[in-house]
């Protein structure tokens, strides 16, 4: 007997435009291919859900997810440099005209130094968006019942 399991065939019939069945025969005499191995594999794939179309919405779809982080990032970055321009405009006093040439000197310096930290930070891949919490632990309203919960209970401490 043959090792090899002879597959079992069905014969389906469709009835295919006249100009897609030419496309059909010019594509299999142009790559040698038969018709069969063509309508098998197209309809394969078809039930696979693996077409190019299929595919490029798959990656479409990755890249919005990705899209909408790189825009959570950017608002959370927004957000922290406002609330660090906020706190240097409340911190940093006036300075008197006699003093400003050194001042300025001095920024000069600190910000060389502050652009030599950023750009070592940025090479060794750290990024301050990794030191964040990504989701966040409780809302208010869970802390509260969380802390009332934690009173009602009681540990036995006074």
């Amino acid at each position: 007997m043959n090792a090899k399991t002879k597959t079992r065939r069905v014969r389906v019939y469709t009835r295919l435009p006249a100009t897609l069945r030419d496309r059909v025969s010019s594509y299999c005499a142009a790559s040698k291919i038969s018709e069969r191995a063509v309508f098998e594999a197209a309809v394969e794939q078809y039930l696979n859900g693996t077409s190019d179309m299929t595919l490029v919405l798959r990656r479409l779809d990755r890249l919005g997810r990705a899209d909408d982080r790189v825009h959570r990032d950017v608002e959370l970055l927004s957000a922290s440099f406002a609330v660090f321009v906020r706190l240097w405009f409340a911190h940093t006093p006036s300075l008197r005209d006699e003093v400003k040439p050194a001042a300025r000197s001095d920024a000069e310096s600190r910000y060389r130094q502050f652009m030599d930290y950023v750009a070592q930070e940025f090479t060794g891949g750290r990024r301050f968006l990794d030191d964040l919490p990504r989701e966040s632990i409780a809302n208010d309203a869970e802390l509260t019942a969380m802390a009332t919960n934690a009173g009602s209970t009681g540990t036995g401490q006074s």
